[in-house]
């Protein structure tokens, strides 16, 4: 953990050092990772619409919870399991979670160029849709327990899935029936100030700079009905303790304004010693995997 604290905390610069930091960590507990028991499913038609299941390995007398974990990669980079020789992320973290009794689902999604907003949400929800209405999920998960963790661009997707009335992507009924909890990472909450380089790539996503701010986080919280923010779950807010200020000041706004909106005060939690880019490496390596501990009281306490 040493090393990724002396890192710069930038976006791109942290992910290849933050790699090799845990990559040897992770190899070492390769055998405990994929002890864990994986099943993959289809719920759409594109080789992207694809998800993987990670099994608690013994249960009790109740079903465990269900957490859909997505992934970031700002919207164009990304996959469920990851290419040799990083092929144990993400298999890492659907194992960590399942291993605390929490049946682990991490679904791909569509990316961008050849996908648009509101493709890829639109990929989460049926994800959704799919876990809760199969029967041989519903028979091992609690289909109404289900949580949902995003990290970066993985958080600006389950956050729009929620917050976004035009389109709508679930029904109050929907969300009442099954949804307990949500719990954005680092996420992109705007994207009014970040680099050239990322607002470049993220305009043709969204169609132009104008709809790239009405449709993130902060501006569909803005302009939320009362009857969606009366449906809205409850939100856990993470972030890595040294991540960069293009998530921490989007993040105060949205908290603010979510806030004011609740008349709640929001939960936060700090992934210690972490940049952007390490606290999901770190999972199963042994080293910096208090948050994951942080987010699975969480769910277990709801």
């Amino acid at each position: 953990m040493e090393t990724i604290r002396k890192l710069d905390p930038s976006v791109v610069d942290t992910l290849t050092p933050s790699i090799h930091a845990f990559l040897p960590l992770l190899e070492k507990n390769r055998a405990t990772i994929e002890s864990i028991r994986r099943d993959t499913f289809q719920f759409g038609v594109t080789q992207r619409q694809m998800l993987d299941v990670y099994y608690p390995p013994s249960v009790g007398d109740s079903k465990p919870p269900i957490l859909i974990f997505v992934y970031g990669g700002g919207m164009v980079w990304g996959e469920r399991v990851l290419p040799p020789p990083n092929d144990l992320v993400y298999r890492n973290c659907g194992a960590f979670f399942a291993a605390r009794g929490i049946l682990t689902i991490i679904p791909d999604y569509r990316l961008a160029p050849g996908a648009v907003y509101p493709e890829p949400v639109e990929d989460i929800r049926d994800a959704f849709r799919f876990v809760v209405s199969h029967p041989g999920l519903s028979a091992v998960g609690d289909t109404s327990r289900v949580y949902f963790t995003g990290h970066s661009a993985g958080g600006t997707l389950v956050l729009s899935l929620f917050l976004s009335e035009s389109p709508r992507f679930l029904e109050p009924h929907e969300i009442k029936a099954h949804v307990r909890g949500i719990i954005p990472r680092g996420a992109g909450y705007h994207y009014e100030d970040w680099p050239t380089a990322f607002t470049t790539m993220l305009t043709p996503f969204y169609g132009d700079a104008e709809k790239s701010l009405k449709a993130s986080p902060l501006g569909l919280l803005r302009s939320a009905s009362q009857d969606l923010m009366a449906a809205l779950p409850p939100l856990l807010f993470m972030h890595s303790e040294i991540d960069t200020v293009h998530v921490l000041e989007p993040q105060k706004a949205f908290i603010a304004e979510y806030e004011e909106r609740t008349g709640k005060q929001a939960e936060v939690v700090v992934c210690a010693g972490h940049n952007h880019m390490s606290e999901h490496w770190a999972l199963n390596s042994g080293e910096g995997e208090e948050w994951g501990d942080d987010l699975a009281r969480w769910i277990k306490s709801k």
